[in-house]
């Protein structure tokens, strides 16, 4: 398959996931966010909201921000020749910023700062490399979901 586009969401022989890919992709992400809810109020007692708030919060927040990133990176970095190299230089810096997406979420709903500062560094990272493995199967849907956009 020729490849027709370079970082962001897979474009293979030219198209981008339709509609029904990007609900499968959310879905997917969803879920996973929902079994990381149950696991962050197993760690942390003090949580009152449920898996469901957690999860939503964080795919709201993933979605806005991703977004954002994605923008502004092909904005102000698209050019650039080691941007445009390997996909993996700008899905660092997407590892980083659900890291802080993850802190930001375990901060709202733990309230006073419940339990040590390592162990919320750690359900931070863990948390985005969470985001990270959730990506696998939320990508493999959207490229094969019906409906894609064809772009080239």
């Amino acid at each position: 398959m020729e490849c027709c586009g370079t970082i962001g969401v897979t474009l293979l022989a030219g198209v981008y996931p339709g509609p029904l890919g990007l609900v499968a992709f959310v879905g997917v992400k969803f879920a996973g966010y929902m079994l990381a809810g149950w696991a962050l109020k197993k760690a942390y007692p003090g949580i009152v909201a449920g898996a469901a708030k957690i999860a939503a919060a964080r795919t709201g927040l993933g979605l806005f921000l991703g977004l954002c990133f994605w923008f502004l990176s092909f904005k102000y970095l698209g050019s650039s020749t080691a941007f445009n190299k390997s996909p993996l230089i700008p899905y660092s810096w997407l590892v980083g910023l659900r890291i802080v997406i993850w802190a930001l979420v375990i901060s709202v709903f733990i309230g006073k700062h419940e339990g040590s500062t390592s162990k919320f560094l750690l359900f931070s990272a863990l948390g985005g490399l969470w985001s990270c493995l959730l990506d696998v199967p939320g990508i493999a849907l959207a490229i094969v979901s019906p409906g894609r956009i064809p772009v080239c």
